[in-house]
Formats: structure tokens, C-alpha cells, sequence
């Protein structure tokens, strides 16, 4: 034990002290260098607009800008052109660190399927309420004879009746069969509504 302390005091203790805390002091500066050179620290980009671009021109169009983009969701909107980015995060104009990366939303290509609800035997209100909920369109609204009079009789799709629970693409069109006392529906061949009273 009297070893010890006599090293810890003398001075080839001291000195090979000195060189560790040298050699740690110089790797640690050399790691701050290094990282700052890494993440380009102090070094910005002006975040450019993606809003209204194409999926396909992004790479072309991120070229020299200093940022790179991933697409992190897409979004069905009947009224917008698919494949187009509508989102962006962070916003245009913004500044950013350089390669960052900006997240992108965009318009999907396909309509995501849902299921038909059942609108058999609802009144015409009901239905149209909930085929809108649904993120479907009303079609036509077939007025037929029944004994069910100003309720769903059946529900089609294209001409087809689709049954509950079906899947089907949003913003499809949905046409009603609805039931009335003395109508006779005829479909002649133009396929064009014509409604009878008895």
C-alpha cells in the first residue's frame, strides 16, 4: 500500500497522467471536428417547395438543393390529380440543416376499398346520409313498385347489386331502388329511366 501512494506521487505518475489527459483532450477534439464536419454544422438549406410536384420529378427536381425527401403517407382525394405531393414537413422557405431529410404527402394512385354498408330497407334519407359517410357518391335514386313505400329495396353499383359488407372503392357511385305504392319501373334498352303510374 506504501507502493502505491509512493507511485502516486512520483513523477513517472505525473507524466503518464499528462500524456492520458493529452491524448483524451486531442481524441475528443477530433471527434467535435469531425461530427461537426459530418452533420455540416453552422451550414444551412433553404427548404424548397414540393407542394404540387410530381412523384417522378422529385429527384430531378432535389438536385443541388442540399435536402433529401421521403414520402411518408398518401392520401386519396377524388378531386386532386394522383401522384402529386400536397404536404410537406417542414414547410417551404424554412431553413435546415444541410441533407435533411423533408417528409412528403401525397395523392394516392388508387381509391382505398371499403365496405358497403347495408342500405336495404332504410329510407331514402338514411341511405343518402350514409353512403356520403361512407366517402361514397348517390347515383340515381330508381323509384319501383313495392310494398316498402320510400325505402331502399336494393342497392347497386355500375348495375350490379352489391350486397353489405362487399368491398368497394371510395367515391364509388351508389343507385337506389327505392319502393312506391303504383309505380311500375321499365328499363328499355337506352337504359334510360321511365317511370308508370298506374
Amino acid at each position: 500500500m506504501g507502493n502505491l501512494f509512493a507511485y502516486l506521487k512520483s513523477r513517472v505518475f505525473f507524466k503518464h497522467l499528462l500524456i492520458s489527459v493529452t491524448i483524451l483532450l486531442l481524441v475528443l477534439w477530433l471527434m467535435f471536428k469531425y461530427l461537426n464536419i459530418y452533420t455540416h454544422h453552422g451550414e444551412t438549406a433553404e427548404v424548397p417547395e414540393f407542394v404540387g410536384k410530381k412523384i417522378i420529378e422529385l429527384d430531378q427536381f432535389i438536385e443541388g438543393k442540399n435536402v433529401r425527401y421521403q414520402i411518408i403517407d398518401s392520401i386519396y382525394d377524388p378531386n386532386e390529380q394522383a401522384g402529386v405531393v400536397i404536404r410537406q414537413e417542414p414547410d417551404a422557405k424554412s431553413f435546415v440543416k444541410h441533407n435533411r431529410l423533408i417528409y412528403l404527402y401525397v395523392t394516392s394512385t388508387q381509391a382505398p376499398e371499403i365496405e358497403m354498408p347495408k342500405l336495404v330497407d332504410k329510407s331514402v334519407r338514411q341511405a343518402t346520409f350514409m353512403i356520403e359517410s361512407y366517402g361514397l357518391k348517390v347515383g340515381k335514386i330508381i323509384e319501383i313498385n313495392g310494398d316498402c313505400n320510400g325505402c331502399v329495396l336494393r342497392q347497386l353499383n355500375n348495375g350490379k347489386v352489391i350486397s353489405a359488407g362487399a368491398l368497394i372503392k371510395k367515391s364509388s357511385k351508389i343507385d337506389l331502388e327505392v319502393g312506391k305504392m303504383g309505380v311500375i319501373y321499365i328499363a328499355p334498352a337506352d337504359s334510360t329511366e321511365v317511370e308508370v303510374d298506374e
